[in-house]
């Protein structure tokens, strides 16, 4: 199983698997109660889909390009200009508050020694400030992709994909939250006494699960978002201290972060 949960659907890599296909896996458990209290396949089906073949590999898929889409959606709405006011292009610019004009400074010569693009010539100007700063960012991590100091940044990166896209799936797996705890209720009056404890568990799952939806969850994906502005400018500067120092950097495909 566990070989199988690696591979599934051939998910090439870690981004795939739990920023893209978790979080659209665990958008569709809130239906396991009112399966169980109605004796549904629903388990069978989470089987096949987790074992990554036949028709379940499409709906994996599937389910993994719509969990990117509602958390590009959502990514939008919790930054409307985008990426401009996201933290990494944010801190970069000039008059940010979080940091000071020295560490920006060090950061514009990083940038421009790895990369080429002269952020500190934009501000100086300003002209076209915005649109550097993006092109620099741009250009960074694509540069640092691979990279083996950016390991954390890695893991950022994978952290803040899961809670982005399981966000902004909350309309679907909320929808399915109230839709399974009406069925069991169903259930428990009209056809068998005995689904007691799986309408119990559903109606917990949805006192405790929709507040966090609203609540809770979209300021962790702002702290995710901070967690991974933190590592990429943690790699930059350690990308920097090793080119200096005489290793060659190799530019790598464009990460995925969508």
């Amino acid at each position: 199983m566990a070989k199988s949960w690696l591979s599934f659907a051939n998910l090439s890599d870690p981004y795939d698997r739990k920023a893209r296909f978790l979080p659209a896996v665990l958008s569709v458990l809130p239906l396991l109660p009112a399966s169980a209290a109605v004796g549904g396949p629903f388990v069978e089906w989470v089987k096949l889909l987790l074992g990554g073949v036949g028709i379940g590999a499409v709906v994996a898929v599937a389910l993994s390009h719509a969990a990117s889409a509602m958390g590009n959606r959502l990514q939008e709405k919790l930054w409307p200009r985008w990426p401009n006011d996201s933290p990494t292009n944010r801190w970069l610019h000039p008059g940010e508050e979080r940091t000071s004009k020295q560490q920006r400074e060090l950061w514009y010569g990083a940038a421009k020694r790895l990369v080429g693009i002269d952020i500190s010539a934009a501000v100086a100007s300003g002209e076209e400030v915005e649109a550097t700063i993006n092109d620099a960012v741009s250009a960074l991590r694509n540069l640092f992709w691979e990279r083996p100091e950016a390991g954390r940044l890695r893991m950022h990166n994978v952290d803040y994909g899961f809670a982005r896209n399981l966000t902004g799936l909350r309309p679907i797996w909320v929808a399915l939250l109230l839709a399974s705890t009406t069925a069991c209720w169903v259930a428990y009056f009209l056809i068998d006494h005995s689904v007691l404890l799986w309408t119990v568990v559903s109606t917990l799952l949805a006192l405790v699960l929709i507040p966090v939806a609203f609540w809770v969850l979209p300021a962790y994906v702002r702290t995710k978002a901070t967690y991974y502005a933190e590592s990429f400018f943690g790699t930059l500067r350690a990308v920097d201290q090793a080119t200096r120092s005489g290793e060659v950097v190799s530019a790598k495909p464009e990460p995925r972060t969508s």
